[in-house]
């Protein structure tokens, strides 16, 4: 275990949970759309009562909707987006308000200066995912994950679709409208309770 593994060890680590309106607002697919493309397979069933989404879902959710309106419908489930949503979740950690950190004061502040020094915190909270900005695929429909905009088009390319994955990423806290991660510290003294929000970029 790393030093960061065990200081983190005594908090809890929730993910957020999305809900169909949720999911509306963030991947622009309609309630009716969600019913259809669950019917079809497209969308995971829930096990019981209603359908919940994982973020990782609701990016990829978001990416296949962007995908089906230039003409890629959501059956076409070879294409693995699964590189793609962990670049964004980078994007999405470091945005503004993405981790709620409840706690004791010392806790708290210790979390952000952490947090905020280098970002390995907020790497190590998503899973290291790469911090590639780009997703883009070919009219051959083949995909890659790009780091410099001057490989967005090969040269044997003459079309190619784009998806910005900074801006997915920061999609997901600003419309999702909560926290991607909420971080709660024990209580082990009589220290006061705070709770702030993340802004590293």
């Amino acid at each position: 275990m790393t030093p960061l593994e065990d200081w983190l060890q005594p908090a809890s680590i929730e993910f957020a949970v999305y809900t169909p309106g949720d999911l509306e607002r963030v991947s622009g697919l309609s309630g009716e759309m969600q019913r259809v493309w669950r019917r079809r397979g497209h969308l995971p069933s829930p096990d019981s009562g209603h359908a919940r989404f994982t973020g990782l879902e609701v990016l990829e959710i978001t990416i296949r909707t962007a995908l089906s309106k230039a003409g890629i419908p959501p059956s076409e489930t070879e294409i693995d987006l699964t590189s793609a949503t962990k670049a964004a979740m980078y994007y999405a950690v470091f945005s503004h308000g993405a981790v709620e950190v409840i706690g004791p004061t010392s806790k708290v502040d210790h979390f952000l200066n952490v947090f905020e020094e280098n970002g390995e915190l907020g790497l190590r909270l998503v899973g290291n995912p790469p911090a590639s900005p780009f997703f883009v695929m070919n009219d051959k429909r083949e995909s890659r994950i790009v780091d410099n905009a001057d490989d967005l088009i090969l040269d044997h390319e003459e079309l190619n679709l784009v998806y910005n994955l900074r801006s997915l990423g920061e999609r997901l806290v600003e419309r999702g409208r909560k926290p991607i991660i909420v971080v709660t510290w024990p209580n082990e003294s009589n220290e006061r309770f705070k709770r702030r929000l993340t802004n590293l970029i």
